[in-house]
């Protein structure tokens, strides 16, 4: 089992924040493409982080062109010493032609299998030699002179796919070196629509479960043995209402018998009240938040995350509050890693 730990700190303080992870005895670091570009952090964080993966947990693939994806990528890779990991995700239509003023593709499973290819399709110039000459329905790279290829690596990042619904989880079991189910699950969602995708994925590409690494989905809070205060629990319901207002999320509601409360929550996205996103939160209850999240102490939220997921996961990713010690993160681990199913720590496939 790997822990990972969530780069959280101001540019400023993200080399020490990385150093306190390594002493504590993370397995890797990651970022999000939310408010900052998720590949500066993880060059800033490469100096501290020792042994530790350099995740992006995600970088959104459609806002760049995969030569831009590969070269970042790859440099942070070199940079770490061979131990970047590529997370991708698609995003949502309105992200992508509003906010990165992207073009969006009615088939984003097909667009993102494309873009898979054409990463490794790059790097295999890069490294191997192989002439790039990559041509497909949305991406065509065929132009590669000497003075653009970067320094070879001896091997290129995992890629990890982001996925919600069961066609881009297939897309995952069949050419990703690792799945990234979206915080917005619920355990039957996993159980009953994620894991046989995932596995009808592998069984396309003729892979077994161990050649992918599948981190923990939902969302994941760590608190201090006091647990979590009004204003952590809060956080949590305000982000749950903010992705159950998605249209895209909307069939993860449906199955849970919630399908009117999306309804309600994208009415109130789409308004103009200036106090919608708070009113949103107050209509999760509490047995929606605890579908959702797991919230607590350290021995707590191993005990549930083993309850909920058995073996079935390989990485969780947490942030654990001042004062956690490298003996108490190491019994958190213990107590996840005998229901490990997948990739060993530290080594995990790295074809694709």
């Amino acid at each position: 089992m790997r822990i990972g730990y969530g780069l959280r700190g101001a540019a400023g303080e993200i080399a020490a924040e990385a150093a306190r992870a390594r002493e504590l005895g993370f397995d890797a670091l990651s970022t999000s493409e939310v408010a900052n570009d998720p590949f500066l952090p993880l060059a800033v964080a490469a100096g501290s982080a020792g042994e530790m993966r350099l995740e992006t947990h995600i970088a959104v693939a459609f806002a760049r062109s995969p030569m831009v994806t590969a070269n970042a990528a790859h440099y942070l890779h070199l940079l770490s010493g061979g131990r970047a990991v590529l997370g991708l995700g698609t995003q949502i239509k309105p992200h992508i032609t509003r906010r990165f003023d992207m073009p969006w593709s009615s088939r984003p499973a097909a667009q993102m299998r494309d873009y898979l290819g054409a990463l490794h399709a790059i790097w295999a110039d890069w490294n191997d030699g192989v002439q790039l000459a990559f041509r497909s329905e949305h991406y065509t790279h065929a132009l590669m002179a000497d003075m653009f290829r970067p320094e070879p690596s001896p091997s290129a990042p995992e890629v990890h796919l982001a996925a919600v619904g069961p066609v881009m989880t297939r897309l995952a079991g069949e050419l990703a070196d690792g799945l990234i189910p979206h915080a917005f699950s619920t355990p039957e969602w996993f159980s009953e629509v994620t894991l046989p995708a995932l596995h009808e994925g592998l069984e396309r590409s003729g892979r077994e479960r161990a050649d992918v690494v599948v981190h923990c989905p939902g969302f994941v809070v760590v608190t201090g043995e006091e647990g979590a205060g009004e204003q952590e629990t809060l956080a949590v319901r305000r982000q749950i209402a903010f992705y159950g207002s998605t249209p895209a999320y909307a069939d993860v509601l449906r199955r849970a018998g919630r399908g009117e409360l999306h309804d309600r929550l994208h009415a109130l996205s789409i308004g103009s009240d200036p106090d919608r996103w708070a009113r949103m939160g107050d209509l999760v209850d509490d047995e929606l938040l605890g579908a959702f999240a797991v919230i607590g102490p350290l021995g707590q939220v191993a005990e549930e995350l083993g309850r909920r997921y058995g073996d079935t996961i390989d990485q969780v990713h947490v942030v654990p509050p001042e004062g956690t010690t490298r003996e108490a993160l190491a019994g958190f681990r213990d107590r996840l890693s005998p229901r490990r199913s997948g990739p060993e720590t530290p080594g995990a496939p790295s074809g694709a």
